[in-house]
């Protein structure tokens, strides 16, 4: 059998053999599954690593400096160029110095990088000041660098530009040339308003900030490595509206291929996090390692957060190709009120709602905490999502499932709904494929601290492999649990026995509880009480299972072996013969003569 779950994973299996508890924190470096080879029926997965981020692009200039324009103006004072007015500015050579832009307040300024390395050490290397827009532009098969010499930032000043390239308007990095930035003071890329990035090669590392637009970050192509020392990969920090009603805090990333590698989070929006695919010839790729995981692991806090995608009010991925290492929640949407850098409490926008959708795109995560948590509402619409390391698989207020194929190993519970808002929990499958694996220990599959409600899709959900003597199975309610259609498969039984739809017959081999012995069809509590029994086999071994019958058919993947098995499904018939076969052995074999009905071998 292939390969399918991280290093991580494999890391903490005999941790677990010996100990009996549940991973809390990732390895050191990991694998993530690429759930993109899977089948909706559940087949194997190969594995991918996050690329390793490369060396600092040399850049190798050493002809004097020179700038010349045809309809701007400059003036030079010693190694000081400053641009005063709206146009073009072609750049070439190397300049210990700065480049400082103060033009009008509806002036529009490109600088032509055609070969230029530009280090200072008094200030921000290229400084603007004043513009209505600043374009970078890395020209066709140029090599360029920024790099801010000034020692590492202390004690905030006004008179001090934030980052290598700092601008107090929008800013835009452009062209199919090559950029390197080195910030040592501070922040790598830095604007106060808007930052747009397109087509180019851009290589920034950063003390703190790699990449930070105050009020929006939008990539729309290039090739981007981003790595902070000690911060965060790409943040935005306003929460307000604009004049013209603009929602500020927002990043968006519609293509290209993006690596972030941060000692604490990879993207951090104060407002929404979009990732999509604007042009389909311009994939959308985003690979992050925080924390542990990162390079700069030594400056890891865990007092800190290190997540990869968290925003303050709404995630959305609608495609795209992500991967996923996180010492902390590998996606991450907060419920509360929203913070203004600027301004403190935001008044434009009070409360951040804690939404996470997925609407399509491949997703590989491998979490220290929880893979996917939204405060709020979590939504799975489409896309596939493998969790192949996490605390919490997915974890939310209200977790809704209507398609998509959503893989999940967990080391507490796989999916999750507790009450992080002041509204009863709900897990709500609609259709899609969710499939749960659980580390040994007392963990669930399925988790709900409020109510569970399946209506269609499949389900397989499994508690605890070799759980002897622990309450771990594949559903745990506190609320109502109810399945009306779809399919719900469960190894290691359920904790509380759902109420079926009138078109949904059921089926069972072993006790209805776990591996371990835990029966919900009866009273008992624990180890020893009267619904436990001992476990002696494991007939459901590890294997690719296929679950057919006369227009029926169900395939999914086991790692580990389990005692229990049922099933609930509004596609079973009364009078029909299921099989299910672990590669070409059967295990079960039954006809469905009643509603409800025991399985014997």
């Amino acid at each position: 059998m292939k390969k399918s779950k991280l290093l991580l994973v494999l890391s903490v299996i005999s941790i677990l053999s010996l100990t009996g508890c549940s991973p809390k924190a990732p390895a050191e470096s990991v694998e993530i599954p690429d759930p993109s080879g899977q089948t909706s029926g559940g087949g194997e997965i190969e594995d991918v690593e996050v690329p390793e981020t490369g060396e600092e692009p040399e850049v190798n200039v050493n002809s004097s400096f020179s700038i010349e324009t045809s309809d701007g103006e400059f003036t030079q004072n010693g190694s000081v160029y400053t641009i005063s007015k709206a146009g073009t500015y072609s750049l070439k050579g190397k300049l210990d110095g700065q480049i400082l832009v103060n033009a009008g307040d509806d002036d529009k300024v490109e600088l032509e990088f055609n070969g230029v390395s530009i280090s200072y050490d008094l200030d921000s290397p290229i400084k603007v000041l004043n513009a209505d827009k600043v374009e970078i532009s890395a020209k066709k098969n140029s090599s360029n660098s920024i790099l801010d010499n000034r020692a590492a930032k202390t004690v905030d000043s006004d008179s001090q530009g934030e980052g290598a390239i700092s601008a107090k308007c929008d800013l835009k990095l452009k062209g199919t040339g090559t950029l390197v930035v080195e910030g040592n003071y501070n922040n790598g890329v830095h604007t106060t308003k808007d930052l747009e990035i397109q087509k180019e090669t851009l290589y920034i590392v950063a003390y703190n900030n790699a990449i930070k637009g105050k009020c929006s970050i939008s990539i729309a192509s290039g090739n981007i490595t981003a790595v902070s020392k000690t911060g965060n990969g790409l943040k935005t920090d306003r929460t307000n509206q604009s004049s013209k009603g603009k929602q500020r805090g927002t990043i968006t990333i519609s293509g290209g291929t993006l690596l972030v590698d941060s000692a604490q989070d990879a993207i951090d929006a104060a407002y929404d996090l979009i990732v999509e695919e604007a042009d389909a010839s311009t994939p959308t790729v985003v690979n992050i390692k925080t924390g542990k995981n990162s390079t700069y692991k030594a400056n890891y806090n865990s007092s800190k957060s290190s997540k990869g995608l968290k925003a303050d009010n709404e995630i959305t991925i609608s495609a795209g190709t992500i991967t996923i290492a996180t010492s902390d929640d590998s996606i991450h949407a907060n419920y509360g009120q929203l913070y203004d850098e600027d301004d403190g409490v935001s008044t434009a926008t009070v409360f951040g709602q804690g939404i996470i959708n997925v609407t399509g795109g491949t997703i590989g995560v491998a979490a220290g905490d929880d893979g996917l948590h939204a405060d709020n509402q979590l939504n799975i619409s489409g896309g596939k999502i493998n969790i192949s390391g996490a605390v919490e698989g997915i974890e939310a207020n209200h977790i809704n499932i209507s398609g998509g194929e959503t893989h999940i190993y967990g080391s507490d519970d796989g999916v999750n709904a507790s009450k992080k808002i002041d509204e009863t929990p709900t897990i709500v499958v609609s259709g899609g494929f969710l499939d749960v694996s659980m580390a040994t220990g007392d963990t669930d599959g399925i988790d709900s601290n409020g109510n569970f409600t399946q209506t269609g899709g499949l389900i397989v959900s499994r508690g605890g492999y070799g759980s002897a003597g622990r309450m771990s199975t594949g559903l745990d309610v506190d609320g109502t649990a109810v399945i009306s259609g779809g399919t719900f498969i469960a190894f290691n039984g359920t904790e509380k026995t759902p109420t079926k739809g009138s078109g949904v017959l059921y089926a069972y081999y072993g006790s209805t509880g776990n591996g371990g012995g835990w029966n919900p069809g009866g009273p008992g509590g624990g180890p020893g009480g009267p619904g436990w029994r001992a476990v002696s086999s494991y007939p459901f071994q590890a294997g690719t299972y296929t679950l057919t019958g006369t227009d029926f058919s169900k395939t999914f993947t086991n790692q580990y072996n389990y005692a229990a098995f049922l099933i609930y499904s509004s596609e079973l018939v009364i009078g029909n013969t299921y099989t299910l076969a672990n590669g070409t052995t059967t295990v079960l074999s039954w006809t469905q003569t009643s509603s409800s009905q025991q399985i014997t071998l």
